[in-house]
């Protein structure tokens, strides 16, 4: 399999507004897969960012996939697909096995999905991995957060985990709406004393769980709160 990393821009109406923040993250990855500097991904992506204002209020997912030769220059391929909305009840399932590899191996957003294929829960929306030193990490295409009074707690990226944009967009602005942030090793206990869960990823946004192995978690109170911050944190600036 080509030796890949992927950038999936989230555009509303022709706005991107963590466009800067996915190209930090590339920045970061860069060295570890190919030579050189990383490409613009405003002028990869713009043409079809573009497109998308054609039709009002389109909204779509832009996905960049650099692939080649570890080391060398490698090829870009963009595509784009409509943004689909979470569907109204979000149900996680914890992994049954932990993931092994290396948390260094785990900190990119690299085409290699084994992983999340071999892994992943049939029939949930979500799977929540962990390994059996750092406790919980992530999803297949989310990052999480638990809610507790109001504190939001999310596993370290030094756990081995992808540093998701949305993760980082949210940790930003928590503060404005009177919420404290803390990254911190997370376990199933924490799960089962949150007031809510939520799940953070450019095709989700920021979506509150409803559902976790088959149990009921979250507020009223919390699933208007992922509506209120993702309201802020993704807002075209």
């Amino acid at each position: 399999m080509p030796f890949g990393l992927i950038e999936t821009l989230r555009s509303v109406d022709g706005s991107a507004p963590l466009l800067k923040l996915h190209q930090e993250r590339l920045a970061r990855s860069w060295p570890a897969f190919f030579a050189g500097r990383p490409p613009s991904l405003a002028q990869l992506a713009g043409k079809a960012i573009e497109e998308s204002t054609r039709v009002v209020g389109q909204s779509v997912l832009v996905r960049v996939e650099f692939t080649g030769a570890p080391g060398g220059k490698p090829e870009a391929s963009i595509e784009a697909r409509p943004l689909r909305k979470p569907p109204k009840d979000v149900t996680l399932a914890i992994a049954t096995r932990p993931r092994r590899e290396p948390p260094e191996q785990r900190l990119h957003k690299s085409s290699d999905r084994a992983w999340a294929d071999e892994l992943a829960v049939s029939g949930a929306f979500e799977t929540l991995f962990w390994d059996e030193e750092h406790g919980l990490l992530e999803g297949t295409r989310t990052n999480l957060f638990v809610l507790r009074d109001r504190t939001l707690s999310t596993p370290p990226i030094e756990c081995g985990l992808v540093p998701g944009v949305v993760r980082a967009r949210l940790l930003q602005v928590a503060a404005s709406l009177e919420l404290d942030v803390e990254e911190r090793p997370l376990s199933p206990a924490d799960l089962k004393r949150a007031r809510g869960l939520f799940l953070t990823g450019s095709g989700v946004g920021i979506v509150a769980v409803t559902e976790c192995d088959g149990r009921k978690v979250g507020t009223r109170e919390a699933a208007l709160l992922a509506r209120g911050l993702m309201q802020f944190a993704l807002a075209p600036r």
